[in-house]
C-alpha cells in the first residue's frame, strides 16, 4: 500500500491536479479527530504494546491519523499558496512512515509463527533461575517460544538429585517461571541420573 501511495504521488507530481483544499482540510480534521479518539480508546482498554492484534489496530489508526495530518498540512499550503505539488509530496513523506510501522508488526508476527524465542526473555537467565532450585543438577533441552502475542511457552528437562522430591521441585520451577518471567504455559520433565536419552545427531 505504501508503494502504491508513492506511485500515485509520483504520477500526480508530474501533473499536479487542482485540489479543493478547503473541503479537503475539513474532511481531514474530522478524520484526525476520529482516529485520535479511536487510538485513545484502544490505549485505555487494551495492551497496545504487548498484544500484537491490538498493536496492529493501533498502528493502523495512527497511520490514518498521520495521513490526516499530512492532508491538513498539504491543504494549508495549497489554500494559501496555490502550490498543488504539496499534496503528492506529503504523500511520499507519509508513505515510508506507514511502511516502517507495518514492517515492525510484520517482523514480530513472523517471529511468532517461526516459534522464535520471545525477544523480551533471556534464555540464559531462565536456565540459571531453574538451576538455582535446590536439588536441581542440570537443565537441558530448554526451549522457549510464543504461542501467540502475550502467551509464551516453555519445555525443558530437569535433572534432580536422587532422593529429592521431584514434585516439589516441579512446583517450585513452575512458580519461578510464572513469577520471574511471566511464563504460565510450561512442560517440564523431571529426571534422575538413571534416566538416559539417546544422543541427538
Amino acid at each position: 500500500m505504501s508503494g502504491w501511495i508513492v506511485w500515485e504521488a509520483i504520477e500526480r507530481l508530474t501533473a499536479p491536479p487542482e485540489v479543493q483544499s478547503g473541503p479537503m482540510m475539513l474532511i481531514a480534521f474530522v478524520g484526525l479527530a476520529a482516529n485520535l479518539l479511536s487510538a485513545w480508546s484502544l490505549m485505555k482498554q487494551g495492551d497496545v504494546h504487548g498484544n500484537l492484534n491490538l498493536r496492529s489496530a493501533y498502528l493502523h489508526i495512527l497511520g490514518d491519523a498521520l495521513g490526516s495530518v499530512g492532508a491538513i498540512a498539504a491543504g494549508v499550503v495549497m489554500y494559501f499558496f496555490g502550490w498543488y505539488a504539496a499534496d503528492p509530496i506529503i504523500s511520499m513523506i507519509v508513505a515510508p512512515l506507514i511502511l516502517k510501522s507495518a514492517w515492525g508488526v510484520l517482523s514480530h508476527s513472523v517471529h511468532i509463527l517461526m516459534e522464535g524465542t520471545p525477544r523480551e526473555l533471556d534464555q540464559i537467565q531462565v536456565k540459571a533461575a531453574l538451576e538455582q532450585i535446590p536439588g536441581v543438577l542440570d537443565v537441558h533441552d530448554l526451549h522457549i517460544w510464543s504461542i501467540t502475542s502475550g502467551m509464551d511457552s516453555l519445555s525443558c528437562h530437569l535433572l534432580v538429585q536422587e532422593g529429592e522430591d521431584g514434585q516439589n521441585i516441579l512446583q517450585e520451577a513452575i512458580h519461578r517461571l510464572e513469577r520471574g518471567f511471566g511464563i504460565r504455559h510450561s512442560t517440564i520433565q523431571v529426571e534422575t541420573e538413571r534416566i538416559k536419552h539417546s544422543e541427538l545427531h
